[in-house]
Order: C-alpha cells, then sequence, then structure tokens
C-alpha cells in the first residue's frame, strides 16, 4: 500500500533573509530553508542527531510550504530501520550549516523512500549564497561556529569585486539571524550560555527556546563581572553537564549594551538586569547581582516549563523502585534431556531429518553449551519451521525450550531485527505462528491437536525472551507497526492469564510485565527529554485492553506471586501516564481495583511485605489520580 512522502519547508531566518537578502547580497534568497519529511504520520528530521516529531509540532511552528514529494511502499519498520542506521552518521557533531545539515538529510531520506530528491533551490542555497559579496564576507564567521567548510574551494571570484556592503547594521542584523537559527537547529553539543550583540539574536533566542534568561550586562558595570561566572555555571548547572545528548532546558543569553547597536529595545536602565521567558513571553525581571534571587527565578521558571508529573509529587518507593527490565527466561534446561525428548519425538512422529538438518540441530546445542557463538541462522529458521509444520502441539514444547533459549543469544536476535526488513520472511511467519497457537487452540483438542501445559507455557516463555532485545519486541509486540504482532500477543496473554496451571498465568504474568516495562521505560525517556527513535508507542485502547485483563485475572488469582507481577504491570501502566488523554485511571476507579486488592489483603492472600508494599503504593496512586 502506498505511503504519501511530503517535505516540509521552514525558513529559519523568520523572513529575514526574503526582506533583506536584495539589499546585502545582491541576489533575493526567499529564506533560509529548513527541511523535514513526513511519512508515516511522523515527522523526521535532522538537528539535535536524528530527531521524530508529530508533524507540525517541532520548533519551528508550522511549516511554509508543504511539497508533495512522492509515495513509498516501504513498511514503516522498514523505513525506522534505515533512520535507526544513520544515526551514527547524522550527529549532532557533525552538523554544519553549510555542507551538512538537515536539508542533507532530508534528501537522503526521500531518496531512499521513493528515489526522489528535493527541490535544487533548497540543496543549493548554501553555495548560492556564498557566491556574493555579502556570503563571502560572513563566511569565516560561519566556519568559526561550524569548521570550514568544503564549498571554500568553489567560491566565485566575481563575488568579491562587487561593491562593499554599506549597510552594516543590517549586515550584522540578518548575520546573527542565521547564526542564532543555524545553532538553534543543530545544538546538542552547543554551549546553554550564548552572547547576542543584537536585539534581533535575542528574539531570535527567545522564540528558539523554551526557557531563556538574558543576561543584561555593560563592560562599565562591577557588579556584573562579579555575578557574571555564578550566572554562567547555574545555567551549565541546570543544563546537567553530566549528559551531553539532553537537548537545553533553559538557555542563558549575555547581552552587552554597550556592544549592542538597539538594545534599548528591552527597556533596561541599570546593569545588571535579568529578563526571564517562556515560550517566546516575558515572564520576569529583576534587577542587581544578588545571586540567590537569581536561582530562585531560575528555578522558578524551570518548574512552570517543565512541570513534574503529578505522580513525582507523591511518594511511590515500590512501583518506582521496579527494575525496568523484562522478565526472561534465560536458564536453559537439561539440555541432554531436552534434545533426547526432541529426537525422540522426531523420531514418533516418523519425521526425516537430512544431513543439514542435523547438523544444525547440533550446532544449535552447542551455541546454549557455549561452545560456539554462531548460529546459521537461514538454516535455523527452515528447520524449525520443518518441525512446527510436522510435530504435534502435545510434542512441541521441546523444540519451543531450545527455540527460547536461542533466542536470548544477543546475536541470533540481532539476526531476527536484521532480517524482519521483509515481513514476508520465514523469521517472522515463525513468530507469528507460534504466537497463535495459544489463541487458536488455547487447551481444547481440535483438528491440530491438543496444547498441553508443556507447550503452552513455553510458547509464553518464547514470547517473554523476545523482550532481550529491545528492538525485537517493539517490532513483534508494542509497537503499533502494521507488521507488528501486538494482536496476538494481547490474544496470548488475555487468554492465558486466565489458565487453569499456575505456571502457564505466572509467565503470562510475565508477559504483561514485559509490555508494561517498555511502556514505562518510554515514559521515562520522554520524561528525561532523551527520547530518540520512532514516536513514542503510547496506544490508550491497547494499554486499556491490557489492563482490563490483568484486573480480570487479580480478581479471581490466589498466587501471591501472580499477584505481585499483575501490581507491578499495572503500576507500571499507570505510573506517568499522560494526564489529558489517558482512560487507565477512569478503567481502574470504574473496576473498583482499590476494593480488589483490599480483599485480597483482607483474605490474606497477600502477605510478603514487598507484594503489601507495591499494593499500597498502587492504592496511593489510585488515591491521587482521583484528586485531580
Amino acid at each position: 500500500m502506498a505511503e504519501p512522502v511530503k517535505l516540509y519547508v521552514y525558513d529559519l531566518s523568520q523572513g529575514m533573509a526574503r526582506t533583506m537578502s536584495l539589499q546585502l547580497t545582491g541576489k533575493q534568497i526567499d529564506g533560509i530553508w529548513h527541511t523535514s519529511v513526513v511519512v508515516y504520520g511522523q515527522e523526521f528530521y535532522f538537528g539535535q542527531g536524528i530527531m521524530t516529531s508529530m508533524p507540525g509540532t517541532t520548533m519551528h511552528g508550522q511549516p511554509l510550504e508543504i511539497i508533495d514529494i512522492g509515495e513509498t511502499y516501504l513498511p514503516l519498520e522498514v523505513v525506522v530501520e534505515y533512520i535507526d542506521s544513520l544515526r551514527s552518521i547524522y550527529t549532532a557533531e557533525k552538523y554544519h550549516l553549510l555542507d551538512f545539515n538537515c536539508n542533507t538529510f532530508s534528501n537522503d531520506l526521500c531518496q531512499f523512500l521513493c528515489g526522489q530528491v528535493i527541490p535544487a533551490h533548497i540543496t543549493s542555497l548554501p553555495s548560492d549564497f556564498l557566491n556574493t559579496t555579502f556570503g563571502q564576507s560572513i563566511l569565516p564567521m560561519i566556519e568559526n561556529i561550524f569548521g570550514q567548510s568544503k564549498l571554500r574551494s568553489s567560491l566565485s571570484t566575481t563575488a568579491t569585486a562587487q561593491p562593499p556592503i554599506t549597510d552594516t547594521a543590517g549586515a550584522s542584523s540578518l548575520l546573527q539571524g542565521i547564526s542564532s537559527a543555524a545553532t538553534s537547529a543543530a545544538p546538542v553539543q552547543a554551549d546553554p550560555v550564548q552572547i547576542a550583540n543584537s536585539a534581533s539574536v535575542v528574539d531570535g533566542f527567545i522564540q528558539s527556546y523554551k526557557a531563556v534568561i538574558v543576561f543584561f550586562t555593560s563592560a562599565t558595570c562591577p557588579p556584573c563581572r562579579m555575578i557574571k561566572p555564578d550566572f554562567e555555571k547555574l545555567i551549565r548547572d541546570k543544563n546537567d553537564p553530566q549528559q551531553q545528548q539532553k537537548k537545553i532546558k533553559i538557555l542563558g543569553v549575555i547581552m552587552d549594551l554597550s556592544m549592542s547597536i538597539d538594545g534599548a529595545k528591552y527597556g533596561v536602565r541599570a546593569t545588571p538586569t535579568f529578563q526571564l521567558f517562556l515560550n517566546g513571553n516575558k515572564f520576569s525581571e529583576f534587577r542587581g547581582a544578588n545571586y540567590a534571587e537569581l536561582k530562585s527565578q531560575v528555578d522558578m521558571l524551570l518548574f512552570e516549563a517543565y512541570p513534574p508529573h503529578p505522580h513525582r509529587k507523591i511518594l511511590l518507593r515500590s512501583i518506582v523502585d521496579q527494575p525496568n527490565v523484562p522478565i526472561l527466561y534465560t536458564q536453559p534446561g537439561k539440555l541432554d534431556m531436552i534434545y533426547g525428548k526432541l529426537k525422540e519425538f522426531i523420531k514418533q512422529t516418523d519425521i526425516h531429518l537430512d544431513e543439514d538438518q542435523q547438523r544444525i540441530l547440533d550446532q544449535s546445542k552447542q551455541l546454549l553449551e557455549g561452545k560456539c557463538k554462531e548460529l546459521d541462522f537461514n538454516q535455523w529458521t527452515s528447520f524449525v519451521e520443518h518441525l512446527l509444520c510436522n510435530l504435534a502441539l502435545d510434542k512441541l514444547f521441546p523444540l519451543l525450550d531450545i527455540y527460547r533459549s536461542v533466542l536470548v543469544n544477543r546475536a541470533v536476535s540481532e539476526l531476527y531485527v536484521k532480517e524482519r526488513k521483509n515481513k514476508t520472511l520465514l523469521t517472522d511467519m515463525i513468530l507469528l505462528r507460534i504466537f497463535e497457537l495459544v489463541s487458536s487452540t488455547s487447551s481444547a483438542t481440535t483438528k491440530e491437536g491438543t496444547l498441553s501445559k508443556a507447550t503452552w507455557l513455553m510458547i509464553l516463555r518464547v514470547a517473554c525472551n523476545t523482550f532481550a532485545n529491545p528492538k525485537l519486541s517493539t517490532t513483534h509486540f508494542t509497537s503499533k507497526l502494521p507488521a507488528s504482532h501486538r494482536n496476538e500477543t494481547t490474544q496470548m496473554v488475555v487468554t492465558s492469564l486466565l489458565a487453569e496451571d499456575a505456571q502457564v498465568r505466572q509467565a503470562a504474568a510475565s508477559l504483561a510485565y514485559n509490555c508494561s516495562t517498555v511502556i514505562a521505560l518510554e515514559r521515562l525517556k520522554k520524561e528525561e527529554g532523551s527520547f530518540t527513535g520512532m514516536a513514542e508507542q503510547e496506544d490508550d485502547e491497547w494499554e486499556v485492553e491490557l489492563c482490563s485483563a490483568i484486573i480480570d485475572a487479580l480478581m479471581k488469582e490466589s498466587d501471591e506471586e501472580i499477584i505481585h507481577r499483575l501490581l507491578a504491570a499495572l503500576g507500571k501502566f499507570l505510573f506517568l501516564a499522560p494526564q489529558n488523554d489517558s482512560s487507565l485511571c477512569d478503567l481502574l476507579s470504574t473496576l473498583d481495583i482499590k476494593r480488589i486488592i483490599e480483599e485480597k489483603k483482607t483474605s490474606k492472600l497477600i502477605v510478603s511485605s514487598k507484594v503489601v508494599a507495591l499494593a499500597r503504593d498502587l492504592c496511593e496512586l489510585l488515591n491521587q489520580q482521583s484528586k485531580n
């Protein structure tokens, strides 16, 4: 199915290029172009590395122009994997305003998606700009910021013969606007303290960053010199210098009024003066070299700019301390016994193994024993598919036991991720076939046979072990990708949580917990501002469906360890949940989860102190939620 590919075009100069370029350069330049590519409902662009946003929600606002590039027939998982492969290439450190910028990335991505390049007037802008007197005059400053340009060797000699620039104030303003826009476009490594010599640059910073504090100073002001080091240290500390991959939370701008040509715009009558801005609007102002006041004002601005999630305001130690790692079944069983049982079933079913199939079976055992490090992936998948098609359901458990142990091998799971580019591959079909065994047969006898406890248990352990590789678990379980097996996974959880056997229910509770862990990790990344990659996997309907199944199982459950895993999964699904568009809290209130927990405690089904503490935290979380 074809997916449209759009190019979003923005002007980093905010109209300055259109109005001033002809006068300054002798050439009409309508914009300093920034582009991004929109496909599958996501906007991909290069700035602080490769970034992803909902279309039209980036710091650049709404695009000036949307260009139809074409259509792509590549599935979203292939697109995401390709973009991820570019992350080591398109890093913030490599960003260059002229040579390697957002338009370079957009051009590469459009060619990959549909074999089309972006418009030439965008890609040729750097060379066109530099082949003017003004362009060549500011090239040294651009290179001072971004490094030497590869375009220097191709500059035209005719440009230098043109008359010199006479409008120095306008040139400075435009130059600072370009510099500001470029800095805001690629500032992972940018200093959170910037120098501005004109009002246009300050305005650019204020509009480009969520939280900004402008320090108005003067060369003849002793108090300014005294507080300047403290100001710079405070701003850098608030931006957490130990975590360089974070975006700038608050930008400090220093403006020397004695050096500025238009500083009077801000109405500053004395120095030092500090003006704070939030989302482009003035937040507060104060005067004097008072560090305590400076720190207090900065803290207030940050609190308003990045208010903590309401859940952070209450003590939820048991929920917060839950490890954000999946539950895996990594310990192989007694290999001689497992392989012996599989060979016995193969013989009973009269299945013939050729020389290659026997060799790959032996190789898998050597891998699990640590005697070899590689597995012939193609032969292995063909072998597994062969047995899945020919062994009865009640005889599949030793094969699945081996399969789940092989799956936690990092090298093998990476091959699954790599080979999944083509969704018709055998490797993908194998996992889907395994998952569907639960929903299609459950514990009943069908024409396909009986799903025994041992086989059922191993299917769930295969699913849990897929979470050993975050990429694999995302593509197969928790994402909204069209080729994801999330529906089959959800059905497997719902069915298995109500199984008669406690071991099966425990494995199902582990799978539910793993799904909740993926969501919890993505929320933490989003909260920290370090989320990269494809758009977050929040899906309210899916989370509600899983939580409904967990609560239904919790009402009937009597095993404390299973209760513990179910409560932990609920805690992760609820903690840091979006406040405005999540139905989880309403669901838990409607189903009266607090009453269910209290009944478990009263009936002595919850005895362990860790489970009691988790139940208490969950009730506290629900109490807090009901107050909002």
